[in-house]
Formats: structure tokens, C-alpha cells, sequence
């Protein structure tokens, strides 16, 4: 209790506030899934907004503290003010944030609905979010790397890197449904971008279990997700209307990335005095093959009866302007591109496993380096 007393009030709102816009983003999702096109400020619009700039603001708190009353202070400077480089990197990130509001509306009013997550505008919201979600996990780091004997500040980082993760994870949401896991793109795209994050942030944490950590606050955030949403109504009210839902349309059950956590907590030990690219190789081998062999099983469970459930909401994640068809239950041979042209899959066989190791390495090697200098930040 005397350490959570110690730590400055604002760390606490910059972890609701990233919250707010996980699950703002989250719930977007969900809206146009269920609902169809909303409003510029709609209610989950108004909480990824909200969150965006309550960050900023504390953000802007900081930069006015460390520049006008704290003597000596070894901020990064800018235009005269001074303030930690995760400071400047939240506000970015917050008028990335509120420069693409008007940008999406501007796109949909033009353009007309977007059932791609990938588009102009979202990338721009995506950019800024991100900003703001790391930035807060730098502040924190800083703070972690220049008072190591409070553990509510390792803790604190442990789960604001679970909300990169989760980012991240939303990122990817096209190439991940249950129905493309067995495809050569979603475990491509999952190897590269979560076998980065895996090493990078695991690293500036003092625990040895801190990959797993952080992989559990981010499978926990998911799976509450799609417990919760599709407890509140919701009606489509945009045409075309091909399924009869009353409800929120859950988010796809998370990629199960404990297990290759795990697997790196409990190996690295054994290979750290191994030289770096060697090291790269390996964990790379072991992300591939844990993903490849988990993911692929799992998601044949996922397409199955079985998980026809409150847990795991299959049947229940599928948009009400997606027709009804034989499709449902198997797995993806094409996908469409926005233009709603077919594009061919690619399958998974040795070749394409080696490939995907290749790009993992060389993603893993680039983390280390990037994982050395989360380590040093200490402004």
C-alpha cells in the first residue's frame, strides 16, 4: 500500500485512459458489426476519443511540471518546454488521434460504409492510438528503470505492454479469424508482428516469467470482451441486413499467445549466453512452431459445435451483413480484396514454414535491439 501511495496519481489515469482505448476500439468494432455505420461521435467514439485526450492532457501536465517547477529536470527538450520523450510521443499521438475523426467521417460520407479495418483513416487513428499506448508504456518504463525497487512500476509496465498486444491484435483482426488460421498469411503476419513484441518487451522486466505476464493481461482483456459484449442489445440498422442478431457481435476468441511466452521465459535461460543471431533463430523457430501447432488445432475447434458457447462465442462473432452460406464451419481457400475481387490464400507447407522462420528471425533480432533500448530508458 505505501508503494501505490508513492506513485504520482496521473500514472494510474494514463492506464485507464489506454483502457478506455482498447475497449473503445473494441466496442467500434462491435458497433459496426451490429449496428452498421455510426455517427462521428458515437459512444465508442466519444470513449477512444476521450481517452486519447485525457493522455495528452496528462501528458501536457507533465511537460509544464518538468518545465517550470522542477529544477534540473533531464527532460527531452522541445520548443523550450522539457518533458520525458514518452510525453511528446502521447500528444503526437493524441492529435493523430483527433485528426482522423474528421478524416473518417469525411471517408464515410464519401465513400459510404468500410467493413475494412484497414483504410486510410483507421491507419491514421491506428498510428496515433499506438503512439499513445506506448508512450504511456515508455513513461512508465522510464519510471520502472529509475526507481527498480518498486514493483507496482514492473507491474504496471507489465500491463500497459499488454495493451500494445492487444493494438496490435486489432491490427491483424482481417487476417485472424478462425476461419484464415489455416492459412499462410495469418501465421505469417501473427509470427512477425507477436514475435516481436514477445522479445521486445520482455526483456526490460526484471521477472523471469514477464513475457507470460504480460500475455495473460492481454488474453484476459479479450476474453472479457467476448464475454461481456454480447450481453447488451443491439439492432442492425443499416442495409444489407443477412442475419437476425439482437446483440453486440463479439470480437474473435484471442490468439493463444501464452504458450509461446511461456516457451521463451522457460528457454531463454538456457540459451542466453549464445551469440545474438543464433539466439534470434531459435526463438523464432520455437514462436513459428508454437503458433503453427496450437493455432492450427484450435481452430479447428473454433469452426467446430463445441465451441458454440458463452466462452468461446462461435456462430456468435459474424457481422449481420455477411450472408449466411456453406462457408461457415470451414475454412477460408480465398479471401476478397476491397474491390471484392477472390484472392487466393496461400497454404501452409514446409517451404512456407521455413519462410515464415526466415521473416521471424530477422523480426525477433530487430526486437533485441529495440528490447536494449527500452532497457536504457530512464527520460
Amino acid at each position: 500500500m505505501k508503494q501505490l501511495k508513492e506513485i504520482p496519481f496521473y500514472y494510474y489515469m494514463l492506464m485507464l485512459s489506454t483502457t478506455a482505448i482498447a475497449f473503445g476500439v473494441e466496442w467500434d468494432i462491435s458497433w459496426h458489426s451490429s449496428i452498421g455505420r455510426d455517427k462521428l461521435l458515437s459512444p465508442p467514439h466519444v470513449v477512444v476519443y476521450l481517452g486519447g485526450v485525457l493522455c495528452g492532457l496528462i501528458c501536457t501536465y507533465i511537460v509544464f511540471q518538468q518545465t517550470f517547477f522542477i529544477k534540473n529536470s533531464k527532460g527531452v527538450k522541445f520548443w523550450g518546454f522539457k518533458a520525458p520523450l514518452a510525453c511528446w510521443i502521447c500528444i503526437w499521438g493524441m492529435i493523430a488521434m483527433l485528426t482522423s475523426a474528421p478524416f473518417d467521417d469525411w471517408w464515410h460520407n464519401a465513400y459510404g460504409l468500410d467493413v475494412q479495418i484497414v483504410s486510410p483513416p483507421h491507419m491514421v487513428l491506428a498510428i496515433g492510438i499506438f503512439s499513445v499506448i506506448l508512450g504511456t508504456c515508455l513513461l512508465i518504463l522510464a519510471q520502472k528503470n529509475n526507481f527498480p525497487e518498486k514493483n507496482i512500476y514492473e507491474i504496471l509496465y507489465l500491463y500497459s505492454a499488454s495493451l500494445i498486444f492487444i493494438q496490435l491484435s486489432i491490427v491483424l483482426t482481417e487476417f485472424s479469424f478462425a476461419n484464415k488460421q489455416h492459412s499462410y498469411e495469418f501465421y505469417k503476419y501473427s509470427s512477425i508482428v507477436y514475435g516481436f513484441l514477445l522479445v521486445a518487451f520482455k526483456f526490460p522486466s526484471k521477472y523471469k516469467f514477464s513475457a507470460t505476464f504480460i500475455t495473460i493481461f492481454y488474453m484476459l482483456h479479450r476474453m472479457l470482451i467476448v464475454w461481456v459484449l454480447p450481453l447488451f442489445k443491439a439492432e442492425p440498422m443499416l442495409a444489407p441486413i443477412y442475419r437476425d442478431i439482437d446483440y453486440f457481435v463479439a470480437p474473435y476468441f484471442p490468439v493463444i499467445l501464452v504458450i509461446p511466452a511461456l516457451i521463451i521465459d522457460i528457454l531463454y535461460k538456457k540459451i542466453e549466453l549464445l551469440n545474438k543471431v543464433y539466439q534470434s533463430i531459435i526463438i523464432s523457430l520455437c514462436i513459428c512452431s508454437s503458433i503453427l501447432i496450437v493455432q492450427w488445432y484450435f481452430s479447428i475447434f473454433l469452426l467446430s459445435d463445441y465451441a458454440e458457447n458463452w466462452f468461446f462465442r462461435s456462430g456468435e462473432n459474424i457481422p449481420y451483413f455477411i450472408p449466411i452460406g456453406p462457408w461457415e464451419g470451414k475454412f477460408f481457400v480465398y479471401d476478397f480484396t476491397p474491390l471484392g475481387k477472390k484472392m487466393i490464400l496461400g497454404e501452409m507447407n514446409l517451404l512456407n514454414f521455413l519462410y515464415i522462420c526466415l521473416y521471424t528471425s530477422i523480426s525477433v533480432y530487430f526486437a533485441r535491439g529495440f528490447s536494449n533500448w527500452l532497457k536504457k530508458i530512464k527520460r
